[in-house]
């Protein structure tokens, strides 16, 4: 079979008919090609006569009127490397056309849909908002001000490492594997013992299924004792 791309600007089969059409790749009994609403593979039978003898798998009537298959290739080599890059070619456009597909489909379920989306937005909100508090209130309890940054995704870490007595650079440790997880352990522990709780709240914080829990004993649960340097307390004593 050839190893140049053939292109039809129909191509008639036995089920149906395609337009502006490139022939991407042919095997014994199939054809793949592109066409104007995607990609498909024919089987070979159900091509037209003329379509089977334009792509080489019948030869033109000879002048007693009888027709013959046409002869394999003996190019193996060249044969098999045009399969190979075509089958990439067929693998790119098939991506593109679904990817398109998948994105025609969204857009077709979000206009027809529009109280979905918004209710699904609106509970993604308030559950942002909900936990923007719980972090508020964790910090409060801790005697320290979260500031702005309590509200802004992310940068939620920031207030939070203050709250538990951690450098601002662990901030930077969430976005690398594996040192993440250390990061994450060691964050539990120490906003557990900023808020003056037992290390067993910490235990619980790190393990999924009970973390959700632990976090919302850490926001609702009473403020940590206000902590007081050893001068202060002379201070008071001497007062």
């Amino acid at each position: 079979m050839g190893a140049k791309e053939q292109t039809f600007p129909l191509l008639q089969t036995k089920t149906g008919a395609y337009t502006n059409v490139t022939v991407t790749k042919k095997t014994k009994d199939w054809v793949f090609i592109l066409h104007s609403q995607g990609v498909c593979n024919i089987k070979a039978v159900d091509l037209c006569t003329d379509a089977r003898i334009t792509l080489g798998y019948e030869e033109a009537p000879s002048k007693d009127g009888t027709t013959k298959a046409a002869a394999p290739s003996h190019d193996g080599f060249a044969q098999l490397s045009h399969l190979k890059l075509e089958e990439v070619k067929q693998f790119a456009a098939g991506w593109r056309f679904n990817r398109k597909e998948k994105e025609a489909e969204l857009q077709a379920f979000i206009a027809a849909n529009p109280l979905v989306i918004c209710t699904v937005l609106g509970i993604v909100a308030i559950v942002y908002i909900f936990c923007s508090i719980c972090f508020w209130m964790i910090c409060r309890k801790t005697h320290i001000a979260p500031g702005p940054l309590v509200w802004v995704p992310f940068l939620q870490l920031i207030p939070l490492l203050r709250a538990a007595n951690m450098p601002r650079v662990w901030f930077f440790a969430y976005f690398v594997p594996v040192i993440n997880i250390v990061a994450i352990i060691l964050l539990s522990i120490k906003i557990v013992k900023s808020r003056g709780k037992s290390p067993w709240v910490a235990f619980l914080l790190i393990l999924p299924p009970t973390s959700l829990f632990a976090f919302l004993y850490l926001a609702f649960s009473r403020s940590a004792p206000v902590q007081m340097h050893s001068n202060e307390l002379l201070a008071l004593e001497t007062a």
